[in-house]
């Protein structure tokens, strides 16, 4: 079985410090996170707790920097090539940047970039902002895979109010695979509920910081072919070792669970026109 770990973040620098940092603070010495920020590390943890490949999400905080962002993540798995692992580098923008679309496709097309990432919350911004219409459509053309963290809360969590929003632009962008982080936590049984009523609107079950998404067996059994599998490394409390022991403990049946833990993953990359 082949396994996929759809929600990475090795970001670069100063950037991932700060990232780090933040973390640090919220958790306040009450947990140890699972890994340290340390790209080497992680790659290679990763690896030998079984996993195949991996996708580097990065995201813009602000307008202006979602370039540059980019490139870093281009150059992170250049680094890591001669691994025993894959990694599909992530490029994300941000709806303030004037030359949205340009950023975009400049990563699809000359930076091989496979995954769009957008994180509400860090940016600012809502899923349904008008200047993200043009991105879309380009991401729709492209069925181009699109991760949002939702929501405005800091502690990373979406409110139930706050997930209608993804529904409606999953239905306006039908080719576009719109995967919704961490299953809307705290608000996974809404946003399963939603899934069921919009068919191309995804999910994938990365924990937040020592959380797992609430979610039900029937559900993910029903609806194998639209869910993911991730980690949320480096900055999580939850191993990927656990989050595997987590997910095969539900006794989902041997389809399912290779779906979701690597299958579905491969299939929404592949499918990137290019």
């Amino acid at each position: 079985m082949e396994v996929v770990d759809s929600h990475v973040h090795l970001l670069p620098g100063r950037l991932g410090e700060k990232v780090r940092a933040f973390f640090d603070a919220g958790i306040g010495g009450r947990m140890q996170l699972a890994y340290p920020n340390d790209h080497d590390f992680v790659v290679d943890s990763l690896h030998r707790e079984g996993v195949d490949t991996f996708w580097t999400l990065p995201y813009a905080h602000k307008p202006g920097v979602a370039r540059g962002l980019n490139q870093a993540s281009a150059a992170t798995a250049q680094q890591f090539s001669e691994k025993p692992i894959q990694i599909v580098p992530g490029l994300t923008v941000h709806p303030g940047d004037d030359d949205a679309v340009s950023i975009v496709q400049e990563g699809v097309d000359s930076m091989t970039l496979r995954v769009l990432k957008l994180h509400c919350s860090v940016g600012s911004f809502t899923i349904d902002d008008p200047k993200l219409k043009p991105v879309f459509s380009f991401a729709n053309e492209r069925r181009l895979p699109v991760i949002v963290h939702l929501g405005h809360n800091v502690n990373g969590r979406t409110e139930a109010e706050e997930l209608p929003s993804i529904a409606k632009v999953s239905d306006d962008y039908p080719d576009l695979p719109m995967i919704l982080a961490h299953c809307g936590h705290h608000s996974s049984h809404t946003a399963l509920q939603l899934m069921k009523e919009h068919p191309s609107l995804y999910a994938d079950l990365t924990p937040v910081v020592s959380e797992f998404p609430e979610v039900d067996v029937e559900s993910l059994e029903h609806m194998s072919d639209r869910i993911l599998f991730g980690s949320d490394a480096p900055n999580t409390a939850i191993s990927v070792t656990d989050c595997l022991n987590w997910l095969t403990g539900m006794n989902l049946s041997s389809d399912a669970l290779s779906s979701i833990v690597g299958r579905n993953a491969l299939r929404l990359t592949s499918q990137v026109a290019t």
